[in-house]
């Protein structure tokens, strides 16, 4: 019995070294059956990805799900390149060399330094696994999106009523918030070159109670053929947002998602819509020189600055006795390739993108860990800067616009 069962292992080892040496080894569990397995995977991730861009996600645990599967397809790619590199070096060797690595790959507990990245079974496995869950996120995007061809009317750019100079803008009232949504056509910068656009996004607690819910974000973009979606634009933009206006970027999903509600067509903006939109144009003028590029930024097409203003309250066990005595922070961000920071502030920190990741205040429903101070990074051409709000509440956007024609009155 002994020896009819060594003779077998024997007669299948000889005819795995034999199927190796004539190139052909494409057996279950071997580096080319495991190479395609995760190839496919990885084609299922991007194609589960590719269609979901087609719908408007607004939930960040989707977003977030999103981002976990685009990371994942990137991650397989390099393991697929670095197969196929290793590969192409293989087919150029020596029988003798193929003898030896036949040899090799029955030698007992031998692993190398070059198989981490080999397309092993677990990895493999665990790359079918989770190209598996994508089919869950998509449904997911079914069941909390919407297709973008089917977004309502106040979601699409009215390109004919911007060339011809209107502002408008969508408004809209829920309980106590109010939220306004703006188009404002600037002045051309350059002679036949595409019109820049200002979109304006507000909203503001009307009682003064949950002010950490007044945000402002402004958007500039080149109105051409491919800016088509505003709800677009402003998603863009969000991804380009430090980690600190997290909690603003939530506030202005949920009035993305409250707006996709109600089909209001843009129309003739107010005089405190008109106001808004020239206001962020002079800052964005104002703060920016195309001759002042810092490094190789380069925001999606066709974004061209982004800005927002937004409000955290300190949390009790604050080390900073300023902030403990209740007055709100301020925060202020701005990402743009041609920004000025001296136009801002001259004592700003210059700090790297890892720095600006981990930099406080870190903001969460319990508050924000006070830190005060002006920061620029140059790698992400981000501005961010932290005082003390000494309004209480702060003013809404309808109190500034009040506040500053009276002073212009004056």
């Amino acid at each position: 019995m002994a020896e009819i069962l060594g003779s077998a292992v024997a007669s299948e080892s000889v005819s795995k070294i034999f199927s190796i040496l004539s190139g052909n080894p494409r057996e279950p569990g071997s580096e080319e059956d495991n190479a395609e397995r995760l190839e496919f995977a990885v084609l299922k991730i991007h194609s589960v990805v590719a269609i979901s861009e087609d719908w408007q996600v607004l939930h960040q645990p989707l977003l977030n799900w999103k981002a976990r599967l685009k990371c994942l397809a990137k991650e397989g790619d390099a393991m697929l390149r670095a197969y196929k590199m290793r590969s192409s070096r293989n087919k150029s060797t020596s029988v003798g060399k193929r003898v030896t690595g036949a040899a090799k790959r029955f030698l007992p507990f031998r692993r190398s330094v070059a198989d981490d990245n080999d397309p092993n079974d677990a990895a493999v496995r665990r790359f079918e696994r989770l190209a598996n869950s994508a089919d869950e996120f998509f449904r997911y995007v079914q069941l909390g999106g919407r297709p973008k061809s089917l977004l309502v009317a106040c979601f699409r750019i009215p390109t004919q009523e911007l060339l011809a100079g209107r502002t408008l803008e969508v408004s809209m009232r829920k309980g106590t918030e109010e939220a306004l949504l703006l188009l404002h056509p600037c002045e051309m910068v350059e002679a036949g070159g595409p019109k820049e656009i200002v979109l304006f996004l507000s909203c503001d607690d009307t009682t003064g109670t949950a002010w950490e819910k007044n945000v402002k974000l402004s958007v500039v973009f080149q109105l051409t053929e491919h800016a088509k979606d505003i709800l677009g634009i402003v998603m863009s933009s969000l991804e380009l947002l430090p980690p600190q206006f997290g909690a603003a970027c939530v506030t202005i999903r949920e009035l993305a998602r409250n707006m996709l509600t109600q089909d209001s067509p843009c129309r003739n903006a107010s005089a405190m819509s008109v106001w808004s939109g020239a206001t962020a144009w002079k800052c964005h003028r104002y703060s920016t020189d195309k001759g002042f590029l810092n490094g190789n930024t380069q925001l999606p097409f066709p974004i061209i600055r982004v800005a927002i203003l937004s409000f955290a309250l300190p949390q009790n066990d604050s080390s900073d006795r300023a902030a403990d005595h209740g007055m709100p922070l301020k925060l202020m961000g701005h990402v743009a390739p041609g920004l000025v920071p001296e136009r801002y502030s001259h004592q700003y920190q210059l700090i790297e993108v890892e720095t600006l990741q981990k930099l406080l205040p870190a903001v969460t429903d319990e508050g924000a860990v006070a830190c005060k101070g002006f920061w620029w990074c140059p790698r992400s051409s981000t501005y961010l800067s932290v005082v003390p709000e000494l309004s209480m509440p702060p003013p809404t956007l309808k109190q500034l616009y009040l506040m500053e024609n009276s002073e212009g009155a004056v």
